[in-house]
């Protein structure tokens, strides 16, 4: 009795010995045939992040652009278009007097 519970404990205790390794063997071989494929997912992926990364920094610039206020060259612009209003104004004041 006591020798049938040995042969099961030896018999179970190789069944999962054996199972283990195929099943790494199994794994190294799979790693072998698709660890290009893997490798170029991997980079799609790292690609398709930092293109994700870039277009939410773009869009912050514009927000922070936005936000910011109008540049020195469209002040002056402004600026210019204010004094020929202005002018416009008091000469047709002038005129009118």
């Amino acid at each position: 009795m006591v020798f049938d519970g040995l042969i099961l404990m030896i018999v179970g205790m190789l069944t999962v010995y054996l199972f283990l390794v195929l099943m790494n063997v199994m794994i190294k071989l799979l790693s072998s045939v698709f660890g290009e494929h893997a490798l170029k997912e991997e980079k799609m992926l790292l690609d398709d992040a930092e293109a994700k990364r870039k277009k939410k920094r773009e869009k912050d610039m514009k927000k922070t652009l936005a936000v910011a206020g109008p540049s020195a060259d469209e002040v002056s612009r402004l600026t210019a278009v204010i004094a020929a209003a202005v002018h416009a104004h008091r000469d047709n004041q002038i005129i009118r007097q």
